[in-house]
């Protein structure tokens, strides 16, 4: 009798893990893994309801393939946890994969929601995922330096053409907005703005 196969949930949350153990040996696999689900999501089609009645389908993502490499991918190999011949392999699939996939897997816009590295870790460990305790501050300054680098100071090399002006809405991340009505309603009609001017 076979084994029952792990779900895709806890193949991530294992892989990650075992990435925050020993990121040396895992970090190449767990992004590999993590760009391939976000490249799956992204390749969805949009709800059949929205599809029937006309409506127009905004879809918003957490992260994106693009994320997966010019954040957490590219900090990895910068951090020496991915090897330069995997950094290689990495970008040559990545960019295949986009070119292959064109307009199905491009961005009209970015939302950012930008908070200072200190009230990530604090809310992570709020959170109080397991595979996440060992997480240090530093990490997660290197993971908010990649973002501003990238959105904000645009200095990341970005390799396709369709994101290096893709206009970019930077929220204030650091409020407290979870029980605050007012600045939910302040959100979403920033939101909502940004995106019917896309």
């Amino acid at each position: 009798m076979r084994p029952p196969v792990p779900s895709s949930h806890q193949t991530a949350t294992n892989l990650l893990q075992m990435m925050y153990e020993d990121p040396k040996r895992w970090s190449y696999t767990f992004q590999t893994f993590s760009c391939m689900s976000r490249l799956r999501t992204q390749l969805q089609p949009p709800p059949a309801q929205l599809l029937e009645t006309g409506d127009v389908a905004v879809q918003v993502y957490e992260r994106s393939i693009y994320s997966d490499r010019y954040v957490f991918a590219l900090n990895m190999f910068e951090l020496g946890c991915i090897n330069s011949t995997e950094w290689a392999v990495y970008q040559d699939w990545h960019s295949f994969l986009v070119e292959q996939f064109g307009p199905k897997v491009q961005l009209e816009g970015i939302l950012y929601l930008r908070a200072p590295p200190q009230t990530c870790m604090e809310r992570l460990r709020h959170r109080g995922r397991e595979e996440e305790q060992g997480i240090q501050l530093d990490y997660l300054e290197t993971l908010h330096k990649q973002h501003d680098n990238w959105l904000i100071n645009k200095t990341t090399k970005v390799h396709f053409d369709h994101l290096k002006n893709i206009p970019v809405l930077v929220l204030d991340g650091s409020l407290e907005f979870e029980s605050d009505s007012e600045m939910q309603t302040k959100f979403l009609t920033e939101v909502t703005n940004f995106i019917q001017d896309l």
